[in-house]
């Protein structure tokens, strides 16, 4: 068994239905038979929450789906951590990453504490990490 860390991108993709949201759903089914875990930080839950308002404010989503769709990314079972035992790293990473904010740092964080890998929709974000050797991967 091993450990998956996601961000924000995959999920919200499924969500909207994306175009990439059949081979994120696939992919993650797949973890599940095979028995991986996925992990998040509690961030996770407002970034998604955060891009379903903005789709619903652009126009991409209606109001009325949103206690459908949060469900159903409720049933996706991801064990959530809190920032706090990541907090110093994350900060490091962010530097490293020279990023305005610290929010892709946080997924990547806690991959490094869990020895896992941090999977993303998010190409800036993959080719800047793996750049650095951090543990990041691409969506196939």
């Amino acid at each position: 068994m091993s450990i998956r860390v996601v961000d924000a991108a995959p999920l919200v993709a499924v969500a909207l239905t994306e175009p990439a949201a059949e081979m994120v759903a696939n992919q993650m089914r797949r973890w599940g038979e095979d028995g991986h875990e996925i992990h998040a930080p509690t961030l996770l839950q407002y970034e998604i929450t955060n891009s379903l308002v903005r789709a619903v404010a652009d126009g991409r989503l209606v109001r009325g789906s949103l206690a459908t769709k949060w469900a159903a990314l409720e049933r996706v079972p991801i064990s959530y951590h809190p920032l706090d035992s990541d907090a110093l790293r994350t900060a490091e990473i962010a530097l490293l990453l020279r990023r305005r904010s610290a929010y892709d740092a946080a997924y990547i964080a806690l991959a490094e504490r869990l020895g896992a890998e941090l999977w993303t929709l998010d190409g800036p974000l993959f080719r800047n990490a793996s750049t650095l050797g951090l543990p990041v991967r691409m969506f196939p």
